[in-house]
């Protein structure tokens, strides 16, 4: 009677074992969210590709009827118009970062054509079925 008392007792630990066994397996694995565009912490991807390519997309504001004139100032400085928002008074272009720090930095010079310029956000669909999906 002990003995078959004991293999019950032994059976009902076994699933508990497996089950902790597994979670703390699971609890190991690191989880990061599923975005090509952003690194692991540590990584030095992101720093690569900000060497390999000083260009990158932004976002122009330019004060009312000062369209041509913003126009002109991208071209000067070696900056691409990719697209436009008229009825925003913005404009979408591609410039180095050494170009838009020195159209952030000095305001004085360009504030009667550039409201604000911003970094044009890099969005993409992920796939339809991620690592995170059920």
């Amino acid at each position: 009677m002990q003995k078959k008392h004991a293999s019950r007792l032994y059976s009902g630990i076994k699933p508990i074992c497996g089950l902790a066994t597994g979670l703390a397996l699971l609890s190991s694995i690191p989880v990061q969210a599923y975005n090509i565009g952003m690194p692991a912490p540590g990584s030095d991807k992101q720093v690569e590709q900000s060497q390999e390519s000083s260009q990158a997309s932004y976002y122009l504001k330019y004060k009312p009827d000062m369209e041509e004139q913003a126009r002109s100032l991208v071209t000067k400085m070696g900056g691409t118009i990719t697209d436009s928002m008229p009825e925003r008074n913005i404009l979408i272009v591609t410039l180095n970062k050494a170009d838009f720090d020195k159209i952030d930095s000095d305001r004085v010079n360009y504030h009667h054509i550039v409201e604000y310029v911003e970094t044009n956000p890099q969005r993409q669909l992920l796939e339809k079925k991620t690592s995170l999906s059920y």
